[in-house]
Parts: C-alpha cells; sequence; structure tokens
C-alpha cells in the first residue's frame, strides 16, 4: 500500500477532532447514498414504463407492416406474397382488412375502425397478451364473432356472447344503383366473444373480427387487403428483413417498421431518457460539492499534520494524491450503499410489486436493466473524480 493511499484510509476511517468534519463527512456520503439510490430507482421506474408501453405497443403494433402507397386497398399476386414468406428472417404473415364503420347496440352509437383478421394474426402481434375477458376470435367458428375494447363495450352497454344486446356494424353500401327502395347501407350483427384492454385512444375503438366476415359486410373481393404484418425470427435485423421486402415489392408499397409507425412515439422515449439523464446527473453534481466541502474542510483541519508530512520529505504530488483518494473513498462508499439499497429496492418492487399504480391493481412497473446500472457507475466514477479534483486546490493555500 501507497504512502497516501494510507493515510487516507486512515484519515477516511478515524474520527477527526473537530466534530464539524465528521458531520460534513457523514453528510456528504449520505447525500450521496440518496442520490445514487434514487438516480438507479427512476431510471428503473423509467424502463419499466418504456417496457410497460411497449407490451401494449406489441399487442397492436407488428414488428413490419406493408401497406399499398397510394390506395388504401389492394390485391396482392400469390406468387409475390409467397416470394415475401420465403424471404430469411420472415417467421409469420398476416392479412389485414381496415374499415372505419359506424358500431350500434340498441340506442347507442359511435364510430370505430374494424379490423378484419385472419386466423394468424394473433402469432403476429400479441394481442392475447391484453385480452382480458372471454376468448379470442375462434378460427373455425361458424358465428359472427367480435373481439371489441372496454371502452367501447362501455360506451355501448355491450355485454359477452350477446348478453344485453349484439353488436351491429353499419358500413355504406357498395352496390348502390338509381333505385329509390334500394338500402344504402349495409349491416350485420356480430357476438362479443372477447373484451381487451387499451390505453391508446385509437385502438380503444378497434373492432376485430375475422377477414370473411370483414370482406363480406363490406362488399369486397376475396382477394382484398388493407396491409400485411410481418413477425420476423428473433435473431434477425428488422431493418434488414424490412429491405429484403422492399426489393421483393418494389416501389409500389410502404414497408414499416414497428419504429418507423411510431416514430413520434420513439423519439419521445429517447429524448425523455436523455433529459432524465441529464437531470439526475445534474442532481448528482450539486450532491458531489457536499463531498469538496467535506474534503476542504479536513484540508483545514490537517493544515499542521500537512506541514509535517513535507518536512518529512514527502513530495507535493503525494499530498495531493492523499486528499484526492480520500475524496474517491468518500465519493465512492456513499455510492456504493446507494447503488446496493437501490437495486435491494427495484428487485423487491419487480419481484413483489409492493407499490401498485394509482386506482389500479397492477404492480408499478420496474425493470433492472444493466445499462442503468452502468449508467449509474459511470456518473459516479465522473462525479467522485471531479469532485476529488477541484477539493484537492485547497492545498495550493497551505505553505510547506
Amino acid at each position: 500500500m501507497g504512502f497516501s493511499s494510507f493515510i487516507a484510509k486512515r484519515y477516511y476511517w478515524t474520527k477527526s477532532k473537530w466534530s464539524v468534519v465528521n458531520i460534513i463527512s457523514r453528510a456528504a456520503s449520505f447525500v450521496l447514498i440518496i442520490a445514487i439510490c434514487s438516480f438507479f430507482v427512476v431510471l428503473s421506474v423509467f424502463s419499466g414504463l418504456k417496457s410497460f408501453g411497449e407490451n401494449y405497443s406489441k399487442a397492436f403494433d407488428p414488428e413490419i407492416k406493408i401497406s399499398d402507397v397510394s390506395y388504401k386497398h389492394f390485391i396482392i399476386n400469390d406468387s409475390i406474397y409467397n416470394k415475401v414468406q420465403d424471404i430469411i428472417g420472415v417467421f409469420s404473415l398476416s392479412k389485414i382488412l381496415e374499415e372505419k364503420v359506424l358500431v350500434q347496440n340498441e340506442e347507442k352509437n359511435d364510430f370505430a375502425f374494424l379490423y378484419g383478421v385472419d386466423h394468424s394474426y394473433n402469432s403476429v402481434v400479441q394481442i392475447d397478451s391484453v385480452i382480458t375477458l372471454g376468448k379470442w376470435l375462434s378460427p373455425f367458428s361458424k358465428k359472427l364473432e367480435a373481439v371489441v375494447s372496454f371502452g367501447l363495450a362501455d360506451n355501448l352497454n355491450l355485454g359477452m356472447f350477446n348478453y344485453g344486446g349484439g353488436l351491429t356494424i353499419i358500413v355504406p353500401s357498395k352496390k348502390l344503383k338509381n333505385n329509390f327502395f334500394q338500402k344504402r347501407f349495409s349491416s350485420s350483427s356480430y357476438m362479443v366473444s372477447g373484451l381487451f384492454n387499451s390505453v391508446e385512444s385509437t385502438t380503444q375503438k378497434t373492432v376485430f373480427t375475422s377477414i370473411s366476415n370483414a370482406r363480406q359486410l363490406l362488399g369486397l373481393d376475396k382477394a382484398v387487403l388493407s396491409s400485411i404484418i410481418v413477425k420476423t425470427n428473433n435473431k434477425t435485423s428488422l431493418v434488414n428483413v424490412a429491405n429484403e421486402i422492399k426489393k421483393v415489392l418494389g416501389n409500389g408499397f410502404s414497408v414499416k417498421t414497428r419504429q418507423e409507425l411510431n416514430e413520434t412515439y420513439y423519439k419521445m422515449l429517447n429524448a425523455e431518457g436523455l433529459i432524465l439523464n441529464l437531470v439526475l446527473g445534474l442532481i448528482l453534481i450539486i450532491a458531489m460539492f457536499n463531498t469538496v466541502g467535506a474534503v476542504i474542510i479536513l484540508i483545514v483541519e490537517k493544515q499542521k499534520d500537512i506541514k509535517t508530512l513535507y518536512k518529512l520529505g514527502a513530495k507535493k504530488s503525494q499530498i495531493n494524491s492523499l486528499f484526492f483518494k480520500h475524496g474517491l473513498y468518500l465519493s465512492y462508499s456513499g455510492g456504493s450503499v446507494g447503488l446496493v439499497i437501490g437495486c435491494v429496492i427495484v428487485f423487491i418492487q419487480e419481484q413483489f410489486g409492493l407499490i401498485l399504480l394509482s386506482g389500479t391493481s397492477i404492480p408499478y412497473p420496474v425493470v433492472f436493466d444493466l445499462e442503468n446500472f452502468i449508467t449509474v457507475i459511470g456518473w459516479l466514477l465522473i462525479v467522485g473524480v471531479g469532485g476529488s479534483f477541484l477539493s484537492s486546490f485547497a492545498l495550493k493555500k497551505i505553505k510547506q
């Protein structure tokens, strides 16, 4: 152990003759414990909320979505569809038909978005994860089934399996002629087989049914689509797969990844994450000045000892190193304890969910993320070195 390290540890572990030095040192360590603990917990909560939001996104937004650039509906050749399916990295495809419709139950009505989906839809997106009552559409059922959001069911007083009335979907008729007695609208009644939770205003107005039922209601050809959604293998890059799909389909089609579909959302998350790191880092820098003050007070109190060390042959660089290391011990000891406490708090919440979201039975989301752990350690290293370096300037006022 070097000379400076030995004395720095002695100063750290031994109580000073001045009680104010002991109080300031303990206060500096305590503030760092609270700051680092809070830093890690807040980052973990942000990661949890981000993951919570992304789970809802995965329930409705595919990894890749294919649509026509110019038209709402399109027909794709079977050979081209098979070529897309054979692209390396493509795991599954699903065909979708979308339309804005009027929904009604007895005297109550509302506008909604009708999604006609095929049997592989729930294998491409994680829609099953948000269905909290009933079941998803049965691929073999001959009944007109629909799955709606809780919000829409509440607006229309809809019950499960036609309890309290069924869901009527109304659309303009596609086969209008110059006939006064012809119906201007087409409608079908659906049995609600499942309800799903949603936090977004757009998905709260969503109705799912089979694509064959949707085509029949809208009076469209059986090959007509609005979009094709794609699920990829976990080991492949979404961007690479999307580029390969573009090569097969050409310029007439729009191929977007999940991030491109929600570009504003992901930009907002990245901006919020950056701002959060900067604000917490600023708080940590402010907390650092407690350590600076503690080291400076110790230097003032140890003036006689410093002069004695100079007379015994100690170099200025060694004295600087002594108090620099003392500052590091103060910062890193407090920071390490704070980080351990933060990890324990996050682990307990993640495993047992003791704190719930206001007004719900859902545990407050937190994620123990290695990236957050490294971020906090990085800030601690920067703040510890910076504070120790600043405090060592006080030695310039002490004459040898």
